[in-house]
């Protein structure tokens, strides 16, 4: 597409050459041009310089394969930490190492897991305590030696104590840890995957309260691929649609599924991001590579298509002139799709069999700015 703001001035020489070298008999018909457009006489020499087609329908324009990163799927990665401040003893894995589920990642020796080892060893012991009491109760009071409320006191003291011990194994439960005695325990992985990012090693200070995980795993078998297309494509994806994932080279890789298009637009760039859902059993797609996606968007109609140079651009519109009566091409504003291999799709604005501008449309509209700026 051609733009008048920049070129406009460089064809105003030329408007004038072409005036000054016409013949007497030319120069008595020189251009009319008015804000709406420009009349040509049939023998004016501006002719040569303009070439006038019939619009066509044709397939629609191929989208050009916009470029796109391979990216974790996020409900199928993990982030893994230590539940208890302690000092990292043994780290049993590497970027790139494949675990299973339960699998033991690294150790840490805590003074905090000594504490609630302890405190439920206490309450076990107290449960044991309380057990024996109320049997003892129990013997007295068949013996008639001590009153019912001092049984009914036991088996409350024994409940209180079993809840305490209950707690105290839940919250050890909880850390989702392995003991290993003396304080130490291992962190086991919490799902089958590949670690992709280690942020641990042996003498680290760890604990809950770091920010950043210190293994992150996920499972490779499915991935995202993160497509950057442009704001005027994407009214044409659609979730659900199929794609085609390439290498930067153009090998075929794989196929894979939209499964979403974000609403908000890149300012800087004003592309729009959209997600496609891709197998990847084999890992030929592997996280933070970089890649292309085709769409193949499912266009059974027929659009215009007329070359870039019958397209420019005129304010914040696009236009195409336009034969409307014999020497006689005024601008239309048109809604253009996509751009390829030196076409331009005409969405709206221009019907097939319309007469139009296909060669020297920036010649025209120099004219016609030249008059509305006068």
């Amino acid at each position: 597409m051609w733009s008048d703001s920049k070129l406009a001035p460089r064809f105003l020489p030329a408007l004038l050459a072409l005036t000054a070298c016409t013949t007497p008999q030319e120069a008595t018909r020189p251009p009319i041009a008015d804000a709406q457009g420009v009349t040509l006489s049939s023998d004016a020499p501006q002719w040569k310089y303009l070439s006038i087609a019939v619009a066509s329908e044709g397939a629609p324009l191929s989208p050009l394969p916009v470029p796109g990163h391979v990216d974790l799927d996020p409900r199928r990665t993990s982030a893994v930490g230590a539940p208890l401040p302690g000092r990292v003893e043994t780290v049993l894995v590497r970027a790139g190492t494949r675990v299973k589920k339960g699998d033991r990642l690294f150790s840490v020796k805590s003074g905090a897991y000594v504490e609630i080892e302890r405190d439920t060893s206490v309450s076990r012991a107290q449960v044991a305590v309380r057990e024996r009491l109320v049997a003892r109760a129990k013997e007295l009071l068949e013996l008639k030696a001590a009153p019912q409320k001092e049984v009914l006191a036991a088996e409350a003291e024994l409940e209180e104590a079993r809840l305490a011990l209950r707690a105290a194994e839940s919250k050890q439960r909880s850390l989702a840890v392995t003991p290993e005695g003396d304080g130490l325990f291992w962190v086991r992985a919490p799902r089958d995957g590949t670690v992709v990012d280690l942020d641990v090693f042996p003498g680290l200070e760890v604990g809950p309260e770091r920010d950043k995980p210190l293994i992150r795993l996920s499972d490779l078998d499915e991935v995202l691929v993160i497509a950057d297309v442009p704001e005027s494509d994407v009214n044409d994806v659609n979730v659900g649609e199929k794609v085609t994932v390439t290498s930067t080279s153009g090998e075929v890789l794989r196929d894979g599924i939209v499964e979403y298009v974000s609403e908000v637009v890149e300012p800087r760039r004003r592309t729009v991001e959209v997600w496609v859902r891709a197998i990847n059993a084999d890992r030929v797609l592997r996280p933070n590579g970089f890649v292309e996606i085709a769409f193949h968007p499912d266009e059974g109609g027929q659009v215009v298509r007329v070359p870039d140079a019958a397209v420019v651009t005129r304010g914040s519109s696009t236009v195409v002139f336009v034969a409307t009566a014999p020497g006689r091409l005024e601008p239309k504003t048109v809604k253009t799709g996509r751009r390829r291999d030196g076409e331009t799709e005409i969405r709206s604005g221009l019907a097939a069999g319309d007469r139009y501008v296909s060669r020297g449309a920036l010649l025209l509209l120099n004219q016609v700015d030249l008059v509305a700026e006068h």
